[in-house]
């Protein structure tokens, strides 16, 4: 078995496609508190200004459709990070994959006695 070239290559790869499940995960859970608290500060910003009143209809509505479409920003946009580091990490595996094919179907041609491709002058 040869040894696998490129090593720093993989290593990058498998951080950048780590990073992209621990940018997904983490985003979506901060979506979810970010979007539980403006539900809850929404709903107590009414008895805030007008003390005695409690939390008015009003506050809470508002509140859950800006926990709503924080939620829905947010997760696009995590989800977008996330998808750029993990994308980015499978090209990196797609040219290695190319590499070692390439590399492979030489050595099987130079087995079988074919010349090859001729060097590229210099």
């Amino acid at each position: 078995m040869e040894k696998k070239k490129y090593r720093a290559l993989r290593t990058i790869a498998t951080v950048f496609k780590v990073l992209g499940w621990i940018t997904l995960i983490l985003g979506i859970l901060s979506a979810c508190g970010t979007s539980g608290l403006i539900l809850a500060g929404g709903a107590s910003v009414p008895g805030m200004i007008e003390p005695g009143r409690g939390a008015g209809e009003a506050g809470l509505l508002w509140g859950l459709v800006g926990a709503v479409a924080s939620f829905l920003i947010m997760l696009l946009t995590v989800g977008l990070y996330a998808l750029m580091l993990i994308a980015a990490a499978e090209a990196i595996s797609v040219f290695l994959d190319i590499e070692e094919n390439t590399r492979e179907m030489a050595r099987r041609l130079g087995q079988r006695g074919h010349p090859g491709p001729a060097p590229p002058a210099q």
